[in-house]
């Protein structure tokens, strides 16, 4: 792996003229003026605010940085899943399981008294292997497609990084699907084999024992 980051291919401009961002300036302008607001989207909404405005989506997904329930405010706003085809989605910071890298490298952006934080677009796919249902795996396609990334060694280092993300579920849990997900991901994209313990998890480990220094992934494997 070279010393050049792995996301250094997205610069983060933000269309606020697509779909997802015209929804959430109408939005925005419905909050109460003297009050601050921090939100963080996550789905396919920043993939249309950053690559391609002709991204599809039927909502737009964002949770609160102070865990505020927006519920009432979008419902008041009449951009509920109730309330019309393209709308609004709050979550909450639990629904977007992604890298530790996503704040240091996401975007910010100021509008009025609200502060957007716009995770990357590596960020955005870790998060959709939750799920990987057909939308996400076509995302994936379609980002690679649009940028030429992330190539198969620049995933398998992000996956890496958010090696947590691989361990099983709680009980009380659905079970944890990020392992089988990433395997089919791997078969189905790059046409290639993905042992999670071997690939992912071993070197990991090794990377999180000795720093940052080069893991010994022989040695990691034998124990």
């Amino acid at each position: 792996m070279s010393s050049t980051k792995t996301s250094d291919w997205w610069r983060g401009d933000v269309d606020w003229e697509t779909p997802a961002g015209q929804l959430l300036r109408r939005f925005f302008a419905t909050l109460p003026p003297d009050q601050p607001f921090q939100i963080v989207l996550y789905g396919s909404g920043p993939l249309q605010l950053t690559l391609n405005r002709t991204w599809l989506s039927a909502d737009v997904d964002f949770f609160s940085e102070d865990d505020a329930d927006f519920d009432e405010l979008v419902h008041q706003a009449g951009m509920s899943k109730d309330q019309g085809s393209f709308y609004l989605e709050p979550g909450f910071r639990l629904s977007f399981r992604t890298t530790p890298q996503m704040r240091e490298r996401a975007k910010k952006v100021q509008l009025g008294n609200v502060t957007v934080t716009i995770p990357h677009p590596l960020d955005i796919l870790i998060g959709k292997l939750d799920r990987l249902d057909v939308k996400d795996f076509l995302a994936f396609r379609r980002v690679i497609d649009l940028t030429g990334h992330p190539t198969k060694d620049e995933f398998l280092h992000e996956l890496q990084n958010a090696v947590d993300l691989f361990r099983p579920a709680f009980e009380e849990e659905t079970p944890n699907r990020y392992p089988e997900n990433a395997v089919r991901l791997w078969r189905e994209l790059w046409q290639s084999d993905l042992d999670v313990r071997r690939d992912i998890i071993a070197p990991a480990l090794a990377r999180r024992r000795h720093g940052d220094a080069p893991p010994d992934y022989k040695r990691a494997l034998a124990d």
